[in-house]
């Protein structure tokens, strides 16, 4: 049993585990002590990562896969909001095992996994390019730790896409190699259902790899190859159309993608971003929340460095090997400062270089295979070339602070800048020195390259941690809060605009840190002009519009005058839920507005008008609702009267029992006559509604939704099913027939 032991950790790609697993363990075990279990990082991470995870656990829960959200924003489609955070992610499913409100306790020891297991999946890969394993050992330490792995650490759910994107590779390899497709196929499918947004950018990558590495002069055996890999392609996406049919629907009605500003526009960008990108690609990685030049802030993904070696082995392949390795890292070097290539990974929906992990697969596997066959004199070459780099790039960016170039401040934190210089050339320098040593230097270059991993991620971690906006006392306290908290009503919603307290405690809410929410609420943003990639409107800058959406209760940390609804006692004191007034979710309208009158009003007036009357497109209006409503100008809206008078009358026509959970609404309504009820819910094809079992229509007001109901005494019943999961449903049935079908027919030709 000990024989077997000491045999299965010898094997490369556990050894990669446990040093990977041991470098995060060293970098983030300090925040999970001093959060005594309770880890937090910054930013994003707090802000929707813990709540996301937490917030998706409890939506799975309440309504499954088809279900809607009522913690994103004014609610969301679960698959819509979820996917592009973790609702594929195997992490997330295990989590899944725990309580929900336990993700804060075993997140930091999640992403330690995370870590081991882009060590694991990078060595699978690496190994297949070199002849003694241990450098692939020693690459998978380089991937794992890569500048852009550092930098993501804000965003815990993009460490899913640097794990498994090798084993797409790998299956290409073997595809190639053994015209075997069957790993190629689920490993497609495997990053498909993992997220969306990252696959598209994997299968651009794909194409390009394959041009570069596998491409044949001979048209026939091009195309055939062609036919083969797209074939591959649409079954192993036909086996996750269950999550990206549905992803797709959404997508193509978000005006958040598909940014292309032309090709000319396309082959430049400005000169802080080239800047930032050189910075990038020489310099060991900052933090998106503090960089030392160029800008205060970039939520971009610029990460390349290799720990200790930089880009000298980089350097030294292109220059000594004409492969199609050299050619792949020549091409992502040179698609990097050309926004017409660097978006096109992403569809051109903002890339941000959220493809560097790619980039940083090909940079680990050159600098690996330098290593394993070195060149002293070339090593000495490429060291001078990237020092020379580096110092031309300080020289360059001190000339543009002096001259305030665009008056702008390009060095904004000189000590951590010179730092970071410092470091890359003792790295590169220490490089050549050890390689010049002699020819059996890995120990020696496997140490050098695990400290400075570990150091880089201590650094990373710790400057993360002081640009926290919200000490961790404060954010445990509404963490503590929201585990209690609970709505007196649903028919109302919690203002607070923070995602923990919506998510965590399971309750409709203005959360608005998200670029997934429905695209309904883009369009209702869009009646007071507002648009943002990823935060939602605030509600409460316009008057009336926190009141018209329902935003009754509230969270105080400290006694004031108002209606106290609970008490909830914390360490930092006592907090208090309260009340104010605000219209119903669904209530009573007798007049519409046309949305040309609506926004002739100025922006601060559109929300009074709503709760006065319901915003119709002229499109939208047909001859019934001519005929039952009454036609509301401008100039026709009393703003004299008080917004607490509107939510009294709205609140007097409001439906009653009204209830929600995953699956959708239901409430009963009592007019005296025929009446059209609106409901602060975003709008969306899966909505389906129905008076007393009888399927009704919906009418969509500004992105919210607008029924008629007879008078007397009526059960209303909204249903919510994802629109395109029925499909993709389907299609993955067909598409795992198919493959089941594929590896038994496999089987039966080699026996």
């Amino acid at each position: 049993m000990k024989t077997r032991a000491k045999e299965w950790i010898k094997r490369d790609y556990v050894q990669s585990f446990i040093i990977c697993f041991i470098i995060a363990c060293l970098a983030l075990l300090p925040l999970v002590i001093k959060g005594k279990g309770f880890f937090v990082l910054t930013n994003d991470f707090n802000d929707q990562q813990i709540p996301f995870t937490i917030g998706l656990h409890n939506a799975l829960l309440d309504g499954g896969f088809r279900g809607f959200s009522w913690d994103v924003d004014l609610g969301t489609s679960t698959i819509q909001a979820y996917s592009f955070y973790e609702l594929g992610g195997p992490f997330f499913w295990f989590s899944m095992l725990f309580p929900a409100n336990v993700f804060p306790y075993i997140v930091g020891w999640l992403f330690m996994l995370k870590f081991a297991f882009a060590g694991v999946t990078s060595c699978l890969y690496l190994r297949r390019f070199v002849n003694d394993s241990k450098w692939a050992v020693l690459g998978s330490v380089l991937y794992a730790f890569s500048g852009f792995s550092l930098i993501n650490m804000l965003f815990y759910h993009f460490h899913d896409a640097i794990i498994f994107f090798p084993l797409m590779l790998i299956g290409l390899e073997i595809f190639k190699e053994k015209n075997d497709c069957r790993l190629f196929v689920f490993t497609i499918f495997l990053n498909c259902f993992i997220n969306y947004f990252f696959f598209i950018g994997e299968v651009v990558f794909l194409v390009i790899y394959y041009l570069f590495r596998f491409a044949s002069k001979d048209i026939k055996t091009l195309i055939t190859d062609i036919i083969k890999c797209v074939g591959c392609g649409i079954l192993g996406v036909a086996m996750a159309a269950f999550m990206f049919i549905p992803n797709i629907i959404y997508v193509k009605g978000n005006p958040r993608t598909g940014q292309f500003k032309g090709i000319i526009d396309m082959l430049h960008t400005t000169l802080a971003d080239y800047m930032y990108i050189l910075k990038s690609l020489l310099l060991p990685v900052e933090t998106m929340t503090s960089v030392s030049v160029i800008s205060e802030q970039n939520f971009s993904s610029h990460g390349m460095y290799m720990p200790l070696l930089g880009l000298v082995l980089v350097i030294v392949y292109v220059i000594r090997k004409r492969d199609w390795l050299s050619r792949i890292i020549v091409f992502c070097t040179i698609a990097s400062f050309i926004p017409l290539l660097s978006d096109l990974f992403y569809l051109y929906s903002a890339a941000q270089m959220r493809w560097w992990y790619m980039f940083s697969l090909m940079v680990a596997l050159a600098s690996i295979r330098m290593l394993e066959d070195p060149d002293v004199q070339a090593t000495k070459l490429g060291t001078r070339i990237y020092i020379i780099a580096i110092a031309a790039y300080v020289v360059l960016i001190n000339i543009l602070n002096a001259l305030k170039v665009q008056d702008n401040e390009w060095i904004r934190l000189p000590i951590r800048f010179y730092a970071f210089v410092a470091l890359a050339i003792i790295g590169a320098v220490a490089t050549y020195k050890i390689v010049a040593k002699s020819a059996d230097y890995y120990k020696t270059v496997f140490t050098n390259v695990c400290m400075f991993s570990l150091g880089l991620m201590l650094c990373t971690t710790y400057i993360y941690k002081t640009c926290d906006w919200m000490g961790y006392q404060a954010y445990k306290q509404k963490y503590d809060i929201a585990k209690e908290l609970e709505l007196p009503s649903q028919q109302y919603r919690l203002n607070n605009t923070m995602n923990l307290i919506s998510m965590e405690a399971h309750v409709a809410g203005f959360t608005n840190q998200t670029s997934t929410n429905a695209n309904s609420i883009i369009e209702f943003e869009d009646l007071f002009d507002y648009y943002h990639n990823v935060a939602g409107m605030p509600k409460n800058d316009v008057p009336g519009l926190a009141a018209l959406l329902g935003g009754k209760y509230y969270l105080m940390y400290e006694e004031s005058a108002g209606t106290v609804v609970a008490e909830y006692d914390t360490d930092l004191g006592k907090a208090y839920l309260m009340e104010t007034g605000a219209c119903p979710i669904g209530f009573a309208v007798d007049s519409y507005i046309t949305l040309d009158e609506l926004k002739s009003l100025p922006v601060n007036q559109r929300a009074i008008a709503l709760m006065d009357s319901a915003v119709l497109a002229e499109e939208d209006i047909t001859a019934d609702i001519k005929a039952d409503l009454t036609e509301t100008k401008a100039t026709d809206i009393d703003f004299d009267k008080s917004i607490d008078d509107y939510v009294v009358e709205n609140t007097y026509g409001s439906v009653l029992g009204f209830t929600k959970d995953g699956h959708g609404m239901k409430c009963v309504t009592g007019y005296e006559q025929d009446t059209y009820v609106y409901f602060s819910v975003p709008y969306d094809e899966g909505w389906t509604a129905t008076v007393d079992g009888t399927e009704t229509e919906i009418i969509k007001s500004g992105g919210m939704m607008l029924i008629k109901v007879p008078s007397g005494n009526h059960n209303v019943e909204f249903s919510y099913y994802t629109p395109g999961l029925k499909l993709g449903l389907v299609v993955a049935a067909l598409g795992w027939v198919a493959f089941i079908g594929m590896i038994i027919i496999f089987r039966r030709k080699k026996g």
